[in-house]
């Protein structure tokens, strides 16, 4: 196969890993969300149109999403590792595994704990606002600041997950030259 057909192949299977990794990732935050805010009764607010509620875990999602896409390089690079190594057998195979749910992992983690930083800091910085009780309320002005002040820090922080998560990248080890 050419280099072209190859291209072409790691293109599908990037694309393939973005959508398994999006879905259970997305899903996986939602579902948690849901688990760590009862008292906000999420699924009922939207039943009843709470566009606040909406409005913030879109912004959830979105924030999860946009830290999380820094996974999908690093991933893409240990299958190719592997798909285009000397050695291709089941312990690599499970390395490769390894590594490419570990970066998925870490890139969860890190949004999920920006995310909870975010509401921290949110609620650090306006004190005198009760967040939940506005957002159960419907009121879209918080809804919206709030939204947008995840989306910020999940912006932020997503160059530095990109770069811890290739600086963890296994390169095989290639010969060196020693320079006198």
């Amino acid at each position: 196969m050419g280099m072209n057909g190859q291209q072409v192949i790691f293109g599908l299977l990037e694309f393939l890993v973005s959508i398994f990794i999006s879905f259970i990732l997305i899903f996986g935050s939602y579902r948690l969300f849901l688990v760590l805010t009862p008292r906000l009764d999420e699924e009922r607010q939207l039943r009843e149109k709470n566009a606040s509620i909406g409005l913030l875990l879109g912004s959830i999602l979105l924030g999860e999403a946009i830290v999380v896409k820094q996974a999908i390089y690093p991933v893409m690079a240990v299958i190719q590792i592997f798909v285009l190594g000397q050695e291709r057998n089941f312990v690599n195979f499970l390395k490769m595994l390894g590594f490419s749910g570990g970066y998925v992992l870490l890139a969860g983690i890190l949004a999920l704990a920006c995310i909870l930083f975010s509401f921290w800091l949110f609620n650090k910085l306006t004190p005198r606002i009760d967040h939940f009780q506005e957002i159960k309320e419907n009121n879209i002005a918080v809804a919206l600041f709030m939204a947008i002040f995840i989306i910020g820090i999940s912006m932020l922080i997503s160059t530095g997950v990109s770069g811890l998560t290739r600086a963890l990248i296994p390169f095989p080890e290639v010969g060196s030259i020693p320079i006198e």
